[in-house]
């Protein structure tokens, strides 16, 4: 009897072992397909792919990003178009309808910016990026500060996902996704680099404008 006992008390403990502080621990399999399913898509994933992970964020109305300010200074309202950076405050975006300009204008605070070309006039900005669909340039001189004359708009937070025309932006910690289903293209925007997706393949230097640093296009 005394055996059976201590024998009972020992699965009692062992069975103890499997929990922490109360909390049962979480399967491997349970987290891997957590971290799954909030990861960006790597470099080498499909524009399917990206545009299917985009659509999997939060929905973020977009009320609260139609105005943009200078530091400190009074905000302006954009009206039409709509404004966000990341919560780092690496990565400005800025739409331009207002103007007539589709797409939107991004200035990223890159790693390793885009060299400045031989010759351009104004201000060399190397992490400026410039997407509309079928389009996307990287690094840019510059004589005045374009769309973002009115600063940055409001903070997006992770993993939300913006919607605005034919475009839909998703931002992670690792960086921004957008896509234009519609024109089967997107990019991939983070400190590490500008990624182009879809049908957006590199222009040679001949034929780009020479205000850029490097163009793309369908």
């Amino acid at each position: 009897m005394r055996i059976a006992a201590l024998v009972a008390i020992a699965l009692v403990l062992s069975a103890c072992s499997q929990t922490t502080a109360g909390k049962p621990q979480s399967s491997a399999g349970g987290s891997s397909q957590t971290n799954a399913s909030s990861a960006a898509p790597s470099r080498e994933s499909s524009l399917q792919d990206r545009i299917s992970w985009v659509q999997q964020g939060t929905p973020i109305d977009l009320g609260g990003f139609h105005s943009a300010r200078m530091e400190n200074g009074p905000a302006t309202d954009l009206k039409t178009d709509i404004a966000f950076v990341s919560p780092t405050g690496k990565i400005s975006c800025i739409t331009g309808v207002a103007y007539g300009i589709e797409g939107f204008d991004c200035e990223v605070e890159l790693k390793a910016p885009m060299p400045q070309p031989s010759e351009g006039y104004g201000n060399w900005f190397g992490g400026f990026v410039s997407y509309s669909g079928q389009r996307l340039t990287v690094g840019q001189f510059r004589g005045d500060p374009g769309l973002f004359i009115h600063g940055k708009g409001h903070t997006l937070p992770y993993d939300s996902t913006l919607t605005f025309g034919n475009y839909t932006c998703r931002l992670a910690t690792t960086g921004l996704t957008c896509v234009n289903p519609t024109e089967r293209t997107g990019v991939q925007i983070s400190d590490e680099g500008i990624v182009p997706v879809g049908c957006l393949q590199e222009v040679p230097e001949s034929q780009r404008e020479s205000s850029v640093g490097r163009a793309y296009a369908c």
